[in-house]
């Protein structure tokens, strides 16, 4: 028996009844967080049920459990909506080379997890950097000029 796919028969009575158990503790917990005007979360339910059970239970265990889950989603605030990429983000995305695609939206990842100061204060940085780089660029482009109208050197 692989312990990972397949339930015990003699177990499945009482974990049905545990889950049923599970369920019915949410439901109250979630009546009583209403009642007194707190906001559902896995907190919240967890900690409720543990002042009026007794019982510690834990997030994943609402996760877990089909029915708590649902009870959970349907009594929770909405998700905020998320914003849109900016459609210039998109299409870098849509645009990079397939390859590429993983590492570019892990980078993109972690930049959203960047302060806006510490994102401003890069961009004011690279905008010197590139201010830099073309001063240089025309100072070679100036120097290749000057020595293309002096010709090849004598011998």
């Amino acid at each position: 028996m692989n312990r990972e796919t397949s339930t015990p028969v003699w177990l499945t009575a009482l974990w049905e009844q545990k889950k049923a158990e599970t369920a019915a503790r949410i439901t109250a917990a979630v009546s009583k967080l209403r009642t007194d005007g707190t906001e559902v979360t896995y907190a919240s339910i967890c900690s409720t049920v543990r002042a009026m059970d007794g019982i510690s239970i834990s997030p994943n265990t609402i996760k877990r459990n089909d029915r708590a889950y649902e009870i959970y989603l349907a009594s929770r605030r909405p998700p905020r909506g998320r914003c849109l990429p900016d459609p210039l983000l998109t299409q870098t995305i849509t645009e990079a080379p397939p390859e590429e695609k993983r590492s570019l939206q892990s980078r993109i990842t972690r930049l959203r997890r960047e302060t806006k100061d510490m994102l401003i204060a890069r961009i004011l940085h690279l905008e010197c950097v590139v201010g830099q780089q073309k001063t240089s660029e025309n100072t070679l482009r100036d120097e290749v000029m000057r020595l293309s109208v002096m010709g090849p050197p004598t011998k």
